[in-house]
């Protein structure tokens, strides 16, 4: 039963992967839009991926310490104990919302609106494909 919630974990981590990817071309995005993104979002980047690196590849994630995780400066620092998905998908979250307020403030509604669907789609499932799997 444990080993399951590892690779759950592991699988988590993967999709928050893909989803630290998108946050982090959004801020590129605005960027060169000419949007000051604030210091402390890429904080939180460098936190949450740092974060994804652990989850992935740490051995025992069950052995985890709360202050293994709260090392990684971030906004969520202290809140989750020691999950460690928890945690990152605390940071992301945070993230993406402090990106689709600035764009907002200094782009607009529209733009807003755009990039909040562009990391909704971010947030879906990852669909993996069976490799090997068919019948004789």
């Amino acid at each position: 039963m444990q080993m399951l919630d590892v690779e759950r974990a592991k699988h988590e981590c993967e999709k928050l992967d893909h989803v630290w990817e998108t946050l982090s071309n959004v801020t590129v995005e605005l960027k060169s839009q000419g949007v000051n993104v604030p210091s402390d979002i890429y904080t939180s980047l460098r936190s949450a991926k740092a974060l994804i690196a652990l989850c992935k590849s740490y051995p025992k994630l069950k052995d985890l310490m709360p202050a293994d995780i709260d090392m990684h400066d971030g906004s969520c620092v202290g809140c989750c104990g020691a999950d460690i998905v928890t945690r990152i998908t605390c940071e992301l979250r945070n993230i993406e919302d402090l990106l689709i307020i600035k764009a907002m403030d200094e782009l607009g509604s529209k733009y807003a609106l755009w990039l909040q669907e562009k990391t909704k789609r971010a947030w879906e499932p990852i669909k993996t494909t069976a490799v090997g799997i068919g019948r004789a």
